[in-house]
C-alpha cells in the first residue's frame, strides 16, 4: 500500500488542474520573462491532460434526462454542445492561469522545473505515478525512491499545488467569466427552445 504523503503528492503532480501566489514583494525574485514561460509550458509533461473535456458529464445527463423522459438523446445533444462551447473557453483560461503562475515562480524555479521535467529521474517518477494511477502494486523500494524525489524537488510540489488551486486566477479572468456566461446562456436557450426542463 502506498503511503499517504506519496499518494497526496502524486495527486498534486498528476492533476496538474494552494492559492495563486501573491505578486513578488520588494527584494524577491523577478517575474519570469514571456520567452522563458513559453519554454516552460512547452516542457510540461502530459500536455493532453490540460485539455478540457467536451463530452457531457454522465451524471448531469442522467439527472436532466430523468426530468425529461423520452428526450434523453436531446438532453445529451444539448449538453454535448455546451461542452464544445465551454472547452475552448476553459482551456484558454487555464493557459493564461498557467502563465501567471509560471511568471510568479520566477526564472530560477522555472529553469529548475524545465531541467527536471526533461530528466531521466522525472521519467522514472512519472512512470511510477502512472502505475499507481492504474492501481498497480508498487514495491516499497519504489515508494521510497519516489518520496526521495519529492523531498529533493520541492519546486515541483510548489508548482503543482499552485495549479490545483488556480481557481482564484480564473475567477478574476474576465474573458473566462464572459465566455462561461455566454455558454450558459446559449445552453439555457437551447433547453427552452426544446421545451425541456433543466431543474
Amino acid at each position: 500500500m502506498r503511503s499517504v504523503p506519496l499518494a497526496a503528492a502524486a495527486l498534486c503532480l498528476l492533476a496538474a488542474p494552494v492559492e495563486a501566489f501573491a505578486p513578488p514583494a520588494a527584494g524577491e525574485a523577478p517575474l519570469a520573462s514571456e520567452a522563458l514561460v513559453d519554454q516552460f509550458l512547452a516542457a510540461l509533461p502530459h500536455p493532453e491532460e490540460w485539455a478540457a473535456r467536451t463530452d457531457p458529464d454522465p451524471a448531469e445527463v442522467a439527472r436532466i434526462g430523468a426530468l425529461n423522459p423520452g428526450h434523453e438523446a436531446e438532453v445529451r445533444a444539448i449538453l454535448a454542445e455546451h461542452g464544445r462551447c465551454f472547452a475552448p473557453v476553459a482551456e484558454a483560461a487555464m493557459r493564461r492561469g498557467l502563465r501567471v503562475i509560471a511568471r510568479r515562480l520566477g526564472p530560477d524555479k522555472l529553469r529548475q522545473l524545465i531541467a527536471l521535467y526533461g530528466s531521466a529521474e522525472f521519467r522514472r517518477f512519472d512512470a511510477l505515478l502512472t502505475r499507481m494511477e492504474r492501481g498497480e502494486a508498487v514495491p516499497p523500494a519504489a515508494e521510497r525512491e519516489a518520496e526521495r524525489f519529492l523531498a529533493d524537488h520541492p519546486v515541483a510540489i510548489e508548482f503543482a499545488q499552485a495549479v490545483r488551486n488556480a481557481g482564484s486566477i480564473m475567477a478574476a479572468d474576465e474573458a473566462f467569466t464572459t465566455g462561461l456566461q455566454g455558454c450558459a446562456a446559449t445552453t439555457r436557450a437551447a433547453f427552452d427552445r426544446a421545451r425541456l426542463r433543466r431543474d
